[in-house]
């Protein structure tokens, strides 16, 4: 009876420090608010991502923009950004936009955030999904937005390949790892609830 109770404890003991594992790497930065949450590539996880941060329930002054323009930012008075990356066919032809004409939007995004010094959160949390090939669309999604995030969260099976740890580490830039998507939900809480 008591190798039972061992063997329950110890097996409760496990399922925690795995809960605590999900979401490894540097701590997450402080968030402030107003929060906008955008994607990059037009691909599906800004929404997920604005679901996730929704189920938090961290988060009280929140924005969904699927594609703020500069002035977007500037009128919205944001002090976070959350850019959830990842780039879809569908999502492009939606927009009715090329991925250029996304870029072109992302460089002028991102040139905004650091003129007005909003703090940007680079989200990849869709993993292996929305990674390709060099110059593919999903890499020129992550390459608009790398050099000016503050913070990197990517899903570590969207790193298999190192990408974001080895930018993290050459730019010295801190990066937190999620073992899922769903993950981005502690993610917001960790920011948000102090």
């Amino acid at each position: 009876m008591k190798r039972i109770a061992v063997l329950s404890f110890l097996l409760v003991l496990a399922a925690g420090s795995l809960a605590f594992a999900a979401v490894t790497g540097a701590e997450a930065p402080k968030g402030e608010q107003p929060l906008l949450i955008t994607n990059a590539g037009q691909g599906p996880g800004g929404k997920m991502g604005r679901l996730l941060v929704t189920r938090s329930e961290a988060v009280k002054e929140m924005t969904y923009n699927a594609e703020p323009k500069p002035e977007d930012l500037e009128k919205g008075g944001f002090k976070t950004m959350l850019v959830v990356i990842g780039s879809s066919a569908k999502g492009l032809g939606a927009s009715g936009i090329t991925i250029d004409q996304e870029i072109e939007r992302l460089n002028a995004m991102m040139a905004k955030a650091k003129e007005l010094k909003i703090q940007v959160i680079a989200a990849h949390i869709e993993g292996k999904a929305r990674r390709g090939k060099p110059g593919s669309a999903d890499e020129r999604s992550i390459d608009a937005i790398l050099p000016g995030a503050d913070h990197i969260v990517v899903n570590k099976e969207g790193d298999a390949d190192g990408k974001f740890t080895k930018f993290a580490e050459e730019h010295k830039i801190p990066i937190t790892y999620l073992d899922s998507a769903m993950d981005l939900n502690a993610f917001a809480k960790a920011m948000y609830v102090r």
